[in-house]
């Protein structure tokens, strides 16, 4: 009974089975308890599946909320102000798909034989 109410667990300790308490004055109003059966308690931890979940989910949450927000930034059309781009492209952490990085990589490198070959 320790995850009872100390007033609660106190109404049902001396009930047998079948047995009906006295109305119990609770914040709720007034409860009266029956107990349909008692088992023996044990030591021994029992699984508790909805708990197991919430670990899961609380741990895996974060990752697949970047995971998610990554792959919007990714797919998004998002044009900056060339002024803005030093201080804000780091921010987005846009990973560009291979295609991209490869047409970028060659535009930058025709910009750079450009510059070198005017006088």
């Amino acid at each position: 009974m320790p995850n009872l109410r100390m007033d609660i667990a106190a109404a049902i300790k001396t009930l047998k089975v079948g047995g009906i308490s006295d109305p119990l004055r609770t914040d709720e109003g007034y409860q009266i308890l029956r107990v349909d059966a008692r088992n023996p308690g044990s030591d021994t931890p029992t699984f508790n599946e909805n708990r197991v979940r919430e670990a899961i989910t609380a741990e895996r949450s974060p990752k697949e909320r970047d995971a998610y927000l990554q792959t919007l930034r990714n797919d998004a059309y998002i044009k900056l102000a060339e002024s803005y781009r030093a201080s804000v492209e780091p921010l987005l952490k846009i990973t560009p798909p291979p295609a991209a990085a490869k047409t970028v990589k060659a535009s930058n490198k025709d910009k750079k034989e450009k510059t070198s070959k005017q006088p």
